[in-house]
Formats: C-alpha cells, structure tokens, sequence
C-alpha cells in the first residue's frame, strides 16, 4: 500500500509545520492533531513553506556550504 503525503500547516501563522504520510487522504482539521492545524495533500510541500489560497510556496533552495573546508 502505497502512502499519501501531506503538509501540516499552522493556520495562525500559515506555515508549514510538518510532513505526515496516510494510507488515505486527509482533509481539514487531522484527527488527534490541534485545531489550529490543517492538512493538506502535497507531493512537493516542504517544511518552512507558506500556504496561501490552497498553494504551498517552499523557500528557496540554498547553495551547499562545505563547512569542513581549511581556509
């Protein structure tokens, strides 16, 4: 059985707050979770988006850093 992906969002600050995977889609308010959080069915989003109008917006990649580089 193959597991959905959803985001979990704080609706007070419209953040993503966390990734849960369900054998069925959820929708709403999760059961057992808070009522100021939402889930809702995402593929790509990740946490730290925002989520607007039924769209997660991820931030922007950065850049790896070598932090073990000598100087």
């Amino acid at each position: 059985m193959s597991l959905i992906r959803h985001c979990i969002i704080d609706t007070t600050t419209n953040l993503v707050v966390n990734i849960i995977d369900y054998e069925t889609e959820q929708t709403g308010i999760p059961p057992g979770l808070e009522e100021h959080l939402l889930c809702v069915k995402s593929d790509l989003g990740e946490i730290g988006g925002t989520y607007a109008n039924g769209v997660i917006t991820n931030l922007p990649s950065l850049p790896p850093t070598n932090f073990g580089a000598s100087l």
